[in-house]
């Protein structure tokens, strides 16, 4: 098997890695991180790729990684590869603004938001969300750059104070700020079938529910400043496995497929107004929850490799 694994993140995929090298398969291994590419005069070495990249760059990565993996990828498909959640999956994972939408055309439950690029514009933009509100950046991860607002002055502040950070490109999504039942849902799909689906206790001042191994989880004082710290977990929001309902699954099916993806994860709150499930975030980079094999009776990097190894026999079949 001739398969690109194309990723950023120098640890988050080690496991995995080991597990296709356990399976006899040795992969090409692109850090995209460390590329440089002629797209004039290069044609690529392989056919088939998996695109293990994450949206946001990891602490310490040059922003401009981002749209240095957007091009790439689109130059792959150009020639020819095959990329199992390709560049449309990738971007659809990169714009909040993005998925707001998709979740309303499927017909979901999802917070009322508006994009913005300018300071100014959340002000005019909570006019129509109203508060609490939250602002997050497009391009984002782990709940980085997520803070809510209260009230009208509170954010009007935080405008005219230059404090105003919309992440790696500038833009971000005003929402509406759902009350909910306390927990994070997240469901998980590889193709058409249920991965796994988990639930996360949500914390006061958190926006961050990492459930990766690879996610460097350290243990941070529970207080506003510390809770926004990239990949941190505080004990307390412990993982649960719980079982999603076939209308779930089937709704999480239509996003993964809406959004050009081929496997990934949605995440939903359970709305306490509506008492309707309220999907908000799609994510086309599995996380590979910790302890799978305790936690779902199952070894997600193994089921992972078995899905790639599919896969690509039908691509090549054809």
């Amino acid at each position: 098997m001739n398969i690109a694994f194309l990723y950023e993140h120098p640890t988050w995929s080690d496991t995995l890695i080991n597990t296709f090298q356990a399976n006899g398969i040795d992969l090409n291994l692109i850090n995209v991180a460390d590329l440089y590419f002629q797209p004039d005069k290069e044609q690529p070495s392989f056919d088939f790729a998996v695109n293990r990249i994450n949206m946001m760059p990891s602490s310490g990565r040059n922003s401009s990684v981002v749209f240095h993996t957007i091009h790439y990828l689109n130059w792959l498909e150009t020639m020819g590869v095959t990329i199992v959640n390709g560049s449309h999956a990738h971007f659809a994972g990169a714009s909040k603004a993005l998925q707001n939408g998709l979740f309303s055309k499927l017909g979901l439950h999802c917070p009322q938001g508006v994009a913005v690029y300018q300071a100014q514009d959340a002000l005019k933009a909570a006019k129509i969300t109203g508060f609490p509100l939250i602002i997050k950046p497009n391009i984002g991860g782990s709940g980085s750059g997520i803070i809510r607002y209260d009230t009208y002055n509170e954010l009007e502040s935080a405008v005219q104070s230059g404090k105003f950070d919309l992440g790696v490109d500038g833009t971000g999504l005003v929402q509406e700020y759902i009350h909910s039942d306390g927990y994070v849902y997240r469901v998980e799909v590889l193709g058409n079938r249920l991965f796994y689906s988990i639930k996360q206790k949500m914390m006061a001042h958190t926006f961050n529910y990492c459930a990766a191994d690879g996610c460097s989880v350290s243990q941070v004082p529970e207080n506003k400043d510390s809770s926004f710290a990239h990949c941190s977990l505080n004990q307390k929001t412990h993982i649960q496995s719980f079982k999603a309902n076939e209308t779930i699954v089937a709704q999480v099916v239509s996003i993964i497929r809406s959004a050009g993806a081929d496997f990934g994860g949605v995440e939903y709150l359970m709305d306490t107004k509506t008492g309707k499930p309220c999907f908000y975030d799609f994510n086309p980079y599995s996380n590979f929850v910790s302890n799978g094999q305790a936690l779902l009776g199952f070894s997600p990097e193994q089921r992972f490799v078995d899905y790639i190894k599919d896969a690509y026999s039908r691509r090549n079949s054809n």
